[in-house]
């Protein structure tokens, strides 16, 4: 891995952890690791998109054509991927998978 590969893994797990690790801590194992983690909360916010939202009442079909539109708008209009917060914390199983190889040292 080059030194800036091991700094956007740095900048990444902070992003989804808050945790500071610093770039030497970095190897493939724990990059590997850290790809599988962010695979499954895209995976995870992706499912998430199709959860309907509570409509207050009972649906009828105006609800359905309109969530299923805001749906399809939002995720074909969309340029960045939405992550779900939900999705960032059932990912923290695969979290102790990344610790480990960075405490391995490659």
């Amino acid at each position: 891995m080059t030194l800036d590969d091991k700094k956007k893994c740095v900048e990444v797990w902070a992003m989804f952890t808050n945790e500071k690790t610093k770039p030497e801590d970095w190897n493939e194992d724990a990059a590997n690791a850290l790809a599988i983690m962010v695979a499954e909360i895209r995976k995870c916010s992706k499912a998430m998109d199709f959860v309907p939202r509570p409509s207050g009442s009972r649906p009828g079909y105006g609800w359905i054509v309109k969530y299923a539109y805001k749906v399809l708008k939002e995720r074909y209009s969309s340029k960045q991927p939405r992550l779900y917060e939900a999705c960032i914390k059932a990912s923290y199983g695969l979290k102790s998978d990344v610790i480990i190889a960075l405490n391995m040292g490659g």
